[in-house]
């Protein structure tokens, strides 16, 4: 077994499935056999032997789906294991317990039901490809279709927990290579184990557990155990607190039945979602299932990758009304760029399902300002002043898209507000007395400067938990609020899309090489426009139509320009998402685009000087420190057992 040192990111996998907008990523879906024994009769020769059993073999199907958006959210988790007691992490029975409620149809009824549930469970993990891959949880088994002993064990002993079994996983670590299978509790001798092999077990906390081989080196059943893993030192890893906070959304199985589709929609709007509690924005997700079911749970993931360059998913739930729309106000804080998709467990012999997955873009957080003789004040958490303005200048980069010549590219937009700037913060005018402050010259010294007395505008009135920040004299020009798409000609017929957040001086110095068209007198939030670019040879023109279908802008690459921008909006205290993004070559049907850059950081690369908090407690005390600008430089930017099976 090779155990994974670092988590697999969900903005990737994301990524993918945001690029098939059109048909949504798929579900892994398969069909398992599964065989059944009833005891027909039981006889024994000599009082001496166990009674031989006769039964019959019943023969049932398991239908199995999984959403994507589940596989890739255990995907994003930490799949590192340090102690043998790391491998309970992977023990998730909510996300498989359809499976085993299939099948408990089928042995519930059964003579000695535990055992033959256990049976049906490793009979179900047996048809699934051995090969030695990283730790894994139970979905990503089930999708990937293949895994090793330690995979299989925890596929196994996950269904066997849904199914109210008390299990173990036995950790055999004096074999080479170590291996793992499960350890099943059961208050009797198992009965239908191979009859040529006694049954095997081990005691632990007063109990005892019997061997369950998840491989499908054979038709191993419980009490089933191999010659080669006779007298192994075998350590015993309990469950207990296995399940930890997982989303709702579960893998869907029926008995005997194919599963039916079902479908699940995601919208952005404003609605409801304007105000700004706390710091925080928010946008209103919607949507609707079908067939429309009351009182169904809708999970909604969202991953961003705008912090440290790794990806961090969250879900949220919401609950379905009589008509099977859902409705819910998901809350932000930090600017950059997002990946929203709702996912529906299915219900009555239905699939679950997934959205498409909406990129969201969000800009940076609009705040209070007012001048004040040469300076800006700009509000801010004081506690947090040395990372404040980093997080003000927006994303430069969102997303990039690589292109080639001789194709289509189209996608829909919406504008959305998302926050609001503080208002009514009273000011008041004082005089500030003249003042002699120390100072440290480039030689060395300190010397005297004076600060003659003079008036100047203060707040009255900060705001509970904000207090006033002295900002660079050019910030309102650097800020990254101008969103754009920018189609660049690389030249050899390389092209790439890419959604920017420029500041006003990026623009300022594109005008030389760019073709630069202002849509933002257009453009109005909450309503959809569509864009078309096409690119035949060097040559490219980008439509924008409106929700009728008509074209409202149109740029094109002219005089040479390589770069095409088409200006869409103010995004301070605003948030796009995308829906719909496809590519369509010549004489060809439309494809997914397949976008190979990550978002990049909120911090946008900038490296902006900051200066002094000062206090709010007196607005004398605030205008007379601010005269001082103290330049501060905001700071820059595990084991793993080895085994095999």
């Amino acid at each position: 077994m090779n155990y994974r040192k670092a988590s697999i990111l969900l903005l990737i996998v994301l990524l993918v499935a945001f690029v098939t907008p059109v048909t949504v990523a798929a579900n892994f879906e398969k069909a398992y056999t599964i065989q059944s024994s009833t005891i027909s009769h039981q006889y024994s020769l000599t009082n001496l032997q166990p009674p031989l059993l006769l039964t019959r073999i019943h023969n049932q199907k398991v239908y199995v789906s999984i959403p994507a958006s589940l596989i890739s959210y255990y995907g994003n988790l930490t799949h590192t294991v340090n102690s043998d007691a790391d491998y309970a992490q992977f023990i998730t029975p909510q996300a498989v317990a359809p499976i085993a409620d299939a099948l408990l149809k089928i042995t519930d009824k059964l003579p000695n039901s535990d055992e033959q549930f256990a049976n049906a469970v490793l009979a179900f993990v047996h048809q699934i490809p051995y090969n030695i891959t990283n730790p894994k949880y139970p979905v990503e088994t089930l999708a990937e279709n293949m895994g090793d002993c330690v995979g299989l064990s925890i596929l196994a002993a996950s269904i066997m927990e849904a199914g109210s079994l008390d299990v173990v996983l036995i950790h055999y670590i004096d074999v080479n290579p170590q291996h793992m299978n499960v350890g099943v509790y059961l208050p009797y001798t198992p009965v239908f184990n191979n009859p040529l092999m006694v049954p095997t077990s081990f005691s632990y906390d007063n109990k005892t557990y019997w061997t369950a081989e998840a491989t499908p080196g054979s038709d191993w059943k419980v009490g089933d155990q191999s010659p080669e893993l006779a007298n192994a030192k075998a350590i015993m890893i309990p469950l207990n607190g296995i399940e930890q906070s997982f989303p709702p959304i579960q893998a869907s199985a029926s008995l005997n039945i194919n599963l039916l589709s079902s479908s699940i929609t995601v919208n952005p709007s404003q609605e409801a979602a304007s105000t700004e509690v706390n710091g925080e924005r928010a946008i209103t997700l919607s949507g609707s299932i079908t067939p429309a079911m009351p009182d169904q749970t809708v999970t909604l993931y969202v991953t961003s990758n705008n912090d440290d360059g790794n990806g961090v998913s969250n879900f949220y739930t919401a609950v379905t009304d009589s008509e099977g729309n859902y409705n819910l106000t998901w809350n932000f804080t930090t600017s950059g760029t997002y990946y929203v998709t709702a996912s529906w467990n299915g219900a009555s012999n239905y699939a679950a399902s997934d959205s498409q997955t909406l990129p969201v873009f969000v800009g940076p957080q609009s705040y209070v300002q007012f001048d004040s003789g040469t300076y800006n004040y700009i509000f801010g958490q004081p506690s947090l002043a040395a990372f404040a303005t980093q997080p003000m200048q927006g994303a430069n980069n969102f997303l990039s898209l690589p292109l080639t010549a001789n194709v289509t590219l189209s996608y829909s937009f919406i504008v959305l507000q998302a926050g609001q700037t503080i208002s009514n913060v009273q000011t008041v005018n004082v005089t500030v007395p003249a003042i002699g402050e120390r100072v440290l010259t480039p030689s060395g010294k300190i010397e005297i400067v004076q600060i003659p007395a003079h008036n100047e505008t203060v707040p009255l009135n900060v705001p509970i938990g904000l207090a006033p920040l002295l900002l660079p004299d050019d910030f309102n020009q650097t800020i990254d609020n101008q969103f754009c798409f920018v189609l660049r000609n690389n030249n050899a017929g390389n092209y790439s899309l890419d959604f920017n957040g420029l500041s006003e001086d990026d623009l300022s110095s594109m005008h030389a090489y760019a073709s630069i068209t202002n849509a933002t007198g257009t453009v109005k939030e909450d309503a959809w426009y569509h864009v078309t670019t096409t690119i035949v040879g060097n040559a490219s023109i980008t439509n924008l139509q409106n929700g009728n279908g008509t074209i409202i802008e149109s740029t094109s690459s002219q005089n040479g320009s390589n770069q095409t921008v088409l200006l869409v909006t103010n995004n301070e205290d605003t948030a796009i998402a995308l829906q719909n993004l496809t590519i369509q070559t010549q004489n060809s049907v439309a494809q997914p685009l397949q976008p190979t850059q990550k978002p990049a950081s909120s911090l946008g690369g900038k490296n902006l000087a900051l200066y002094v908090v000062v206090s709010a407690a007196a607005a004398v005390t605030v205008a007379a420190a601010l005269y001082v600008r103290r330049q501060r430089k905001a700071p820059s930017k595990q084991g793993t057992i080895q085994a095999r099976s």
